[in-house]
């Protein structure tokens, strides 16, 4: 009878410790686990909030300058970072812009990025730039619209097309007081070319 008693109390004694070991190794490693990745997941949601403070659809931007300049910014997608250096400058994505020079007429701005400075409303438009103005269409990799300076300047692999002629030039720049458009080769020595429906002329 004693022998088992004594064979049970064992029998019980090893179920426990089975049921404690199965506990530790399985539930608690589990949690531990589990806590673990929480903590993981967390810490990459912070550098990540770190990083990107706002993430807007479809916003726009509108400002007039000291000489009655309208302009006005449509992006389908901004991108503001979390960052003290660079809170004031957006990344814009799907951009479509218009600047009314006061009596002068209108340049309409399409392109595929644009970085926005909301304190002088300084824009770098870049990657398939196109500039609408006094019934020229201007193609361009990059176009900086510099309020600072009230003038925009317009380069990398520069076309200028209406309808009686083709021009092709290093850079377009648009003096936004007075309108006026100037053509500019960085090699002083090279010459702009221009191409009529007549007659090629270099």
């Amino acid at each position: 009878m004693k022998v088992k008693l004594f064979l049970q109390i064992i029998l019980i004694l090893s179920i426990l410790v089975i049921s404690g070991v199965f506990y530790y190794s399985f539930i608690i490693d589990k949690k531990n686990k589990t806590s673990k990745s929480e903590e993981i997941d967390k810490e990459i949601n912070i550098a990540l909030d770190d990083k990107i403070s706002n993430e807007l659809i479809n916003i726009e931007y509108n400002s007039v300058d000291d000489d009655g300049n309208i302009y006005y910014i449509n992006a389908k997608r901004a991108i503001v970072q979390n960052d003290d250096t660079k809170k004031n400058i957006i990344e814009l994505e799907g951009v479509i812009s218009f600047i009314d020079i006061k009596n002068k007429g209108i340049i309409n701005v399409y392109s595929d990025n644009a970085i926005y400075d909301k304190l002088n409303h300084n824009t770098s438009f870049f990657k398939n730039v196109k500039i609408e103005y006094l019934n020229n269409s201007i193609f361009a990799e990059n176009l900086d619209l510099l309020f600072t300076e009230k003038i925009s300047k317009i380069y990398n692999n520069v076309s200028l097309k209406n309808k009686n002629l083709i021009v092709e030039t290093d850079r377009i720049l648009i003096d936004m007081v007075a309108g006026d458009i100037k053509l500019d080769m960085m090699n002083k020595n090279e010459k702009v070319n221009l191409r009529t429906n007549y007659e090629f002329i270099n």
